[in-house]
This record gives C-alpha cells, structure tokens and sequence, in this order.
C-alpha cells in the first residue's frame, strides 16, 4: 500500500541522493579513498594513510549480496542505536503514511 503521492516523492529523493553524491565524488572524490572506522558514529575518508574527510554517520540499512536483499538500519539488532536515529523516523513516516517498503524490516 503507497499513496498516491509516493512514487513522485520517491524519485525526487532519489535524483536528489544521486545529485548529492555525484558532488561528493566531483568535489571530494571520496569514492577513491579507502573508507575506515564506523566506531563513534563517524566515517573517515583517507588516502595514502592520511585522513581527508570525517563525518558524522546514520546508517540507513545493508544489503547481502547473497540473499540479494536488503535490510533497514533499525532491524539490526547488531548495528548502535545512536546510529539509527534518522533510519526510525523512516519507519515512522512508512507507517504513518502506509509505505510498507519504508515500514517492513526487509
């Protein structure tokens, strides 16, 4: 069950995510940087042992390539909650607007 509304605010936030990390790899080319250390809620960025960028994290979810799926942040037992803040008001928003792919666990 979607609202009417979904699928044109769904693609908006996708084009807008791509946007953002099309900018991310022009202006900071972060996508050739070896990635490290998810402890303390943040993800550095380094190259060549030196650390380039740091940031604060949430962490929206996984994927395993073998079950080819994926699976929200909040319905990681194993993932801090202090990482899951934003992932929960997703679930939130699925369940107050009937978005099962926002409020379902896979």
């Amino acid at each position: 069950m979607k609202p009417n509304w979904y699928s044109a605010w769904r693609a908006e936030a996708i084009k807008q995510l791509e946007a953002k990390n099309k900018r991310l790899e022009e202006e900071l080319r972060i996508g050739h940087w070896s990635r490290y250390d998810l402890s303390n809620g943040k993800l550095l960025f380094s190259k060549d042992g030196a650390i380039k960028v740091i940031t604060e994290i949430q962490i929206a979810g996984s994927t395993n390539v073998k079950a080819q799926n994926w699976l929200w942040a909040w319905a990681n037992s194993n993932l801090p909650d202090s990482l899951l803040r934003d992932a929960k008001l997703v679930r939130f928003f699925g369940e107050k607007n009937g978005i099962d792919e926002l409020a379902q666990a896979t």
